[in-house]
């Protein structure tokens, strides 16, 4: 199970194109936005420190030193969509069995944005509702 939620999510990331840094599970530093935006080093001179990255926005901060260590459009608001993807991957194959199969809703049969075409009363496995997760969202 853990090999299937460890290929899901190496897969999220490379379909979602976006670049993601990892934290610490608790947050115990209270941030100060000014003193973060004072502290950001300055990689402009040094093209090689400049990530290679075709995101729209990132922002690396290291929360040891308390600098912001890169950012583009990184104090940008943003949708969370592959993040939403990743989490809802972990806490399906957590909490379900993939062979388990599904009715459609009416409410999700009618949400926009999926490319599996799914109706109200469709039945599914989770399995393929999983692998439909995992496809790039219509733009």
């Amino acid at each position: 199970m853990k090999k299937i939620v460890s290929i899901i999510v190496i897969i999220l990331i490379l379909i979602s194109n976006a670049t993601i840094v990892l934290a610490d599970d608790f947050d115990e530093d209270d941030i100060n936005d000014s003193e973060i935006l004072e502290d950001i080093i300055d990689v402009s001179t040094n093209v090689e420190n400049i990530p290679n990255t075709n995101s729209r926005a990132v922002l690396i901060y290291d929360r040891g030193a308390k600098k912001v260590l890169y950012e583009k459009n990184g104090y940008s608001k943003r949708a969370m969509a592959s993040t939403t993807k990743i989490m809802t991957a972990i806490i399906v194959l957590e909490n379900s069995n993939l062979t388990d199969t599904v009715e459609i809703s009416k409410k999700a049969g009618g949400t926009g944005g999926s490319r599996l075409g799914l109706k109200a009363k469709d039945k599914i496995t989770v399995n393929d509702l999983l692998y439909g997760l995992m496809l790039r969202s219509r733009k």
